[in-house]
């Protein structure tokens, strides 16, 4: 299934480890990690930690699965809409720590998590349009991170951002020299919160950025029927073809 799943006393680490396939999410690891997320909403629980094996921490979509098995194409888009939301109405808080490259679908990741630590190798970027896609879920939570001008740049171009420049937008929480040290700092000072008023308070905020959890799970899997369409498109199909074959 691609994810590792480790307690360390009130911290549960889950680390993508598909290193091989640059940690893209297929569908199996998109269950594998919302099922760890369901599991992980007792009281003994306090921080999530969402790491990865390699140089690569996410590239998104496991696009050669998709293409491999059309069929179930659109189930894994609208899990990984449902894992989105998921994150984004867990009761604890969720740290990413990042040290290499996160790509597509990894930087909705990014976005559904509270805080993120990045080593200096980090890097950032939304390559879909290149592919003949778009970052359609992606968008439901960029915006809420950094600016929607800075988010439709980051689509329409897929520039790559370092670490030192997602710090200075906002899509970083902390950068060091190593990600992990940079995590380790932020697990101890959230762990000297009272858990109580932490979940508390993250629900509340959380649900200031939303009408309703259902209302962002509902529009996730609206741009998930976007996306699923366009994937679909001869456009898309080529280019996906001609990405695939480099």
């Amino acid at each position: 299934m691609g994810l590792r799943v480790e307690r360390v006393g009130a911290v549960l680490r889950l680390t993508l480890c598909r290193p091989v396939a640059h940690n893209a999410l297929d569908g199996a690891l998109v269950v594998a990690l919302r099922e760890a997320l369901a599991a992980a909403t007792e009281p003994s629980v306090s921080v999530i930690v969402l790491a990865a094996d390699g140089p690569t921490w996410c590239t998104g979509a496991d696009l050669a699965s998709l293409v491999d098995d059309a069929a179930s194409r659109g189930q894994v888009i609208h899990d990984y809409a449902d894992l989105l939301a998921d994150m984004c109405a867990s009761p604890v808080p969720i740290v990413a720590e990042v040290d290499g490259a996160v790509r597509g679908g990894g930087v909705g990741l990014l976005c559904a998590a509270d805080l993120v630590a990045m080593g200096p190798a980090a890097t950032v970027s939304l390559p879909e349009a290149k592919m003949g896609l778009w970052p359609m879920m992606v968008g439901a939570l960029l915006p809420r991170v950094v600016s929607p001008r800075v988010a439709m740049d980051l689509a329409l171009t897929g520039r790559v951002l370092s670490a030192a420049e997602c710090l200075t937008l906002g899509l970083a929480s902390r950068v060091g020299e190593r990600a992990d040290a940079a995590v380790g700092e932020l697990v101890r000072a959230l762990q000297k919160g009272a858990p109580g008023a932490i979940r508390a308070g993250r629900a509340a905020w959380r649900g200031g950025l939303s009408p309703t959890p259902e209302a962002l799970r509902g529009q996730l899997h609206l741009l998930a029927d976007a996306l699923d369409e366009l994937g679909q498109s001869p456009e898309a199909v080529a280019r996906i073809a001609a990405f695939l074959r480099r």
